[in-house]
């Protein structure tokens, strides 16, 4: 996450540098993307000093605790990619198989619908996230898969997924610094 925080305060004193960004977003008719930039930068910052400061810590070894602290996680990853979003204004191209993409996969598949996922499987499945569930390195849950019939305790490694979305989301919100150099110097 430091990777985003690093270009999230880039982008802040960029704009906070410049007389024309400013210029540009206290106009009236500006006011929604203002706003729309303000939230955002907050978003950003707390969620990923908040998954960066439990990262460090890790999950609590009271399971009903890591149970919260795991969902927690997931949401905030899942809140600052929707905040991205909106500095970004619009949708950036997420690659198939990215680790941003398989972060919001990860958490809509044991989140989403865990009691019947049914889009774009050829049969349900059922995806049960036990409280002992693991730590940053090694998180496993449950998934009944209707084709097979099969019971599986898939693996992954939230510490690692992080930490390539990490550098992914940077190289978005870069591409937002540059825009903002070359048309707020």
């Amino acid at each position: 996450m430091m990777q985003v925080l690093n270009v999230r305060t880039a982008i802040y004193d960029q704009f906070h540098g410049s007389s024309a960004g400013p210029a540009f977003f206290f106009r009236s008719e500006n006011a929604d993307a203002y706003a729309a930039y303000y939230t955002s930068m907050y978003l950003i910052q707390d969620t990923g000093e908040a998954v960066l400061t439990h990262m460090a810590k890790g999950f609590s070894p009271d399971p009903v605790q890591a149970y919260l602290e795991f969902w927690g996680v997931m949401q905030a990853i899942d809140i600052q990619q929707d905040a991205i979003f909106q500095v970004v204004g619009s949708v950036p191209a997420i690659q198939s198989g990215s680790a941003w993409a398989q972060l919001r996969d990860t958490r809509h598949l044991c989140a989403g619908h865990p009691a019947n996922r049914n889009h774009g499987v050829p049969a349900p499945q059922r995806t049960f996230m036990g409280r002992g569930f693991g730590s940053y390195d090694r998180i496993q849950y449950e998934l009944w898969d209707a084709s097979t019939g099969q019971i599986t305790h898939p693996v992954f490694d939230l510490r690692q997924m992080i930490d390539h979305y990490d550098s992914e989301a940077s190289t978005v919100l870069g591409g937002v610094l540059s825009a903002m150099k070359s048309k707020w110097p």
